[in-house]
């Protein structure tokens, strides 16, 4: 859970982000805006929207937790909260007195090793991020984005996590965000440093590692439910993305629930 922290040049994640500093502050730039990261606040994120750390960067310590998005889904938490940070938002929570020794329980038991102890963890996480969407206050109207790199780079990731589980092409995309095909395949290998492609894998083999440990679904249906549509790409894929390691061999390694793997 504790790691070196953001970077600080442009990239992307399938994953949510969830920052939480001990001190201090830093400046992220995600999705075309400049928002601040104060200390002593849950701050959440989609890594989908290019985002990095603006100068001077990240001196201080604190806690990062990395989310696949298919587990975060999951959660069906109230408020849209699933929905905002999809579009590009950055959530962040209001300063509370128990959070800064919630968060050491978590790293203690993420840390110990026993399973026990780890799913209180993932119970009070949900719980956590349950209660921050509660408080959400109502969104404001948004205005017209304007055009842009980061613009357009909101509005592809966004419209591909919603459908990346569906057959999908990149002229759908394309029309979707009103871009050429060819200079969305451009654009999106510029800003992310991966194809189109490769991120729609991703999302689709995190979406089969969620499967896997938290169902007992044959293969052949996670990779259905997943977005592949056959196995032959499914197995290419799912070992390019866990290590060479099988789905079945995958289950068995894993099979505790999805937040106790963090």
């Amino acid at each position: 859970m504790r790691g070196a922290g953001p970077m600080d040049v442009a990239h992307t994640h399938p994953d949510i982000e969830i920052n939480y500093l001990f001190r201090g502050g830093f400046s992220y730039l995600h999705g075309g805006a400049a928002t601040r990261v104060e200390a002593g606040r849950f701050t959440i994120l989609w890594g989908g929207v290019p985002h990095q750390v603006l100068p001077p960067g990240l001196i201080d310590e604190g806690v990062w937790i990395t989310l696949p998005l298919a587990w975060f889904l999951e959660w069906r938490l109230p408020n849209g909260l699933h929905d905002r940070l999809l579009a590009g938002d950055i959530i962040s929570a209001p300063p509370a007195a128990a959070d800064r020794a919630l968060l050491e329980r978590w790293l203690d038991d993420a840390e110990s090793g026993d399973p026990r102890r780890r799913r209180v963890l993932q119970l009070e996480m949900e719980a956590r991020i349950h209660r921050l969407a509660l408080d959400l206050p109502r969104r404001r109207a948004e205005a017209p984005a304007s055009p842009g790199g980061s613009a357009q780079m909101a509005g592809i990731t966004r419209h591909i996590a919603q459908h990346y589980r569906e057959p999908i092409a990149v002229r759908d995309i394309a029309a979707a965000v009103g871009l050429h095909p060819k200079y969305l395949m451009r654009v999106f290998k510029r800003q992310c440093g991966v194809g189109v492609w490769e991120y729609v894998t991703r999302l689709r083999v995190s979406h089969a590692q969620r499967l896997l440990i938290t169902g007992d679904a044959k293969v052949v249906d996670v990779a259905m439910e997943s977005g592949f549509s056959s196995l032959a790409p499914f197995y290419a894929a799912f070992a390019r993305h866990s290590r060479g390691i099988r789905p079945l061999a995958y289950r068995r390694q894993h099979h505790l629930s999805a937040l106790d793997r963090m």
